[in-house]
């Protein structure tokens, strides 16, 4: 009898591990530099990354899998150099570095925010080509004045469109983790700019949305308790 509870509790301790979320992180590279680096995921723990897991990158390849305890914000390393924000999610986690160009995706939330990634980064491009445009069109024969007109239009445009683009990300996501995380993320912009914890218009406005679940995360409890 007791060999038989025995089995019978070794087959339920199976069957709750086997059943408990896991994460798959699969990578691909046609960098041949990666070749031999170290593959880390680390999250941020007291402003300090704390590596999670690990692995070798051999032949542009790297594989790292484990149980999940909790849905994280994480930053892939390859040697010492961070190298992309994802989310450790159950599931199959799809990285692709090719030609410079990086790719995550096959989880929901890494879906959104490689959409979300992408479009921030195509209005970025934008705002970065306004010193080129200033250049051409003082050869084109405009005026400071005009010249400063017509860019600081844009620009005021393209900051809008940003803007607007991250509330509605945070909006969307109020519920998980990216929208506690860019949220965050903002937080920290406006204290490294004003040098202390403040908010902003767009954080006031994020934050007057938000339902009390968002609002009672330990992190973006302590800032907004900060900033009042």
């Amino acid at each position: 009898m007791n060999k038989l509870s025995g089995l019978v509790s070794a087959v339920v301790l199976m069957m709750l591990v086997s059943c408990a979320e896991q994460y798959s992180v699969v990578g691909n590279s046609s960098e041949s530099i990666l070749d031999g680096r170290m593959a880390y995921i680390k999250t941020i723990d007291n402003n300090t990354y704390q590596t999670l897991d690990s692995c070798e990158v051999l032949h542009g390849n790297f594989h790292m899998a484990g149980p999940l305890d909790s849905v994280r914000f994480v930053t892939l390393f390859l040697g010492d150099d961070s190298f992309i924000p994802f989310v450790l999610e159950e599931g199959d986690v799809l990285i692709s570095i090719q030609n410079s160009q990086i790719r995550i995706g096959g989880t929901p939330l890494n879906d959104r925010l490689f959409v979300f990634f992408t479009s921030r980064d195509s209005l970025a491009m934008l705002r970065a080509e306004l010193p080129k445009r200033e250049s051409q069109m003082y050869l084109e024969g405009y005026s400071q004045d005009e010249i400063l007109d017509v860019l600081s239009t844009e620009q005021m445009k393209l900051n809008q469109s940003l803007d607007k683009l991250e509330t509605k990300f945070i909006t969307d996501n109020f519920d998980n983790v990216l929208g506690v995380t860019w949220f965050l993320e903002l937080c920290n912009r406006a204290y490294n700019m004003f040098g202390y914890a403040t908010t902003t218009p767009q954080i006031d406005e994020i934050y007057g949305q938000a339902p009390e679940s968002f609002r009672q995360q330990p992190a973006i409890k302590a800032f907004m308790d900060e900033a009042k």
